[in-house]
């Protein structure tokens, strides 16, 4: 008689990127080879995942460089939020389903507990509660798990805040970005009809997506002109979900956007802090007697959540939807892969390798 497999034994240290003070990724960031692997208490409700892909935030550089607050949060943090892997331990309170040693899981941890509490994913063994985990059928892709928890969640959040339906006809701008692209084919998947806008170098992938029209920006001297000349009077939209943060988009929205449609933005890839919360407070807030823009306005952030990451793992596994994965980087090249999103060349998900399929 055979005798059951031993489950794996977990390693004393790991390797993990730790975040020493702050500042950009190739000055505050250092490899451990010797980092201290967290353990899961026994009557926890906490799962224990040996990582094998991370995938990177756009802003996750961005968000090193604020100052931490005096007093508060872990003296090294690691970076990252949301990853696959394998369960290697589970405490006694974790649902029966991510109790199975070996797995597959996507999970994904909050801003606060990345920010303040040092709680990242960028090591080779994260600690985190069920609640941030899903199962996943073995043999599904790891690669593109580790981008569901951040970009589905944002993409459900989106459609939900408009409700977006058959007939209706929506605007995705940054269509090839890891959120716009699984935006643009959820919407495909509820009947809308899509123009997907970004560079034309990207025209094949998004069209690959299923969007109904494309828009190269690059081609015209005004992205917001061109709009107003294709798409006024009665072939305006019923949503515009901005993923890359134009604000001549939306100041000039009157000219493409219907009166009773609504302008959502998920942040601003180039803008700062400062700028990002100026323009909320005007676009959302500025009376229009006093120039304020007469569109419905609203700036998205939102909290991975489980039954989200549930909802678009399913969506993927039935085939219905992917996760562009743009470029594979192993652990040690972390910087370089930071460098590569600051081009703003990334189609979809930038993702790092620790321990693989």
């Amino acid at each position: 008689m055979t005798s059951p497999t031993p489950p794996p034994t977990i390693p004393p240290t790991m390797r993990a990127w730790l975040r020493l003070g702050r500042g950009p990724a190739a000055t505050s960031l250092t490899l451990s080879n010797s980092h201290p692997t967290p353990t899961v208490a026994p009557d926890s409700a906490d799962v224990l995942v040996r990582v094998a892909y991370v995938a990177l935030q756009f802003n996750g550089e961005m968000l090193m460089q604020l100052p931490s607050l005096p007093g508060v949060g872990a003296p090294t943090r690691i970076p990252e939020m949301e990853f696959s892997g394998f369960v290697a331990a589970a405490g006694s309170r974790v649902p029966p389903e991510l109790r199975e040693i070996g797995a597959h899981v996507a999970a994904a941890h909050s801003v606060a507990s990345v920010f303040f509490w040092g709680s990242g994913a960028m090591a080779e063994y994260v600690k985190i509660p069920a609640s941030g985990t899903v199962r996943l059928p073995d043999g599904f892709d790891m690669k593109m798990a580790s981008g569901i928890a951040c970009c589905g969640t944002t993409a459900l959040k989106m459609l939900r805040a408009r409700g977006v339906g058959p007939g209706d006809r929506v605007l995705v701008n940054g269509a090839s970005s890891s959120v716009g692209s699984l935006f643009a084919q959820i919407c495909k998947s509820k009947g809308a009809t899509v123009v997907g806008v970004a560079s034309g170098k990207n025209e094949e992938l998004v069209r690959g997506l299923g969007v109904d029209e494309f828009v190269d920006y690059t081609a015209h001297s005004s992205l917001p002109a061109y709009l107003k000349s294709k798409y006024s009077g009665e072939l305006q939209f019923d949503a515009i979900f901005d993923c890359i943060g134009v604000q001549s988009l939306f100041v000039q929205s009157p000219d493409y956007l219907k009166p009773s449609g609504v302008f959502i933005n998920i942040g601003g890839v180039d803008s700062s802090i400062i700028k990002l919360l100026l323009n909320l407070l005007i676009n959302a807030y500025l009376p229009r007697w006093l120039g304020g823009v007469p569109r419905h306005y609203v700036m998205f952030s939102t909290s991975p959540m489980k039954d989200d990451m549930t909802v678009i793992s399913r969506l993927i596994d039935e085939g219905k939807v992917r996760v562009l994965v743009d470029s594979v980087w192993n652990m040690e090249d972390l910087v370089q892969a930071y460098a590569h999103i600051a081009t703003k060349r990334a189609r979809g998900k930038v993702v790092i390798k620790l321990g693989g399929d």
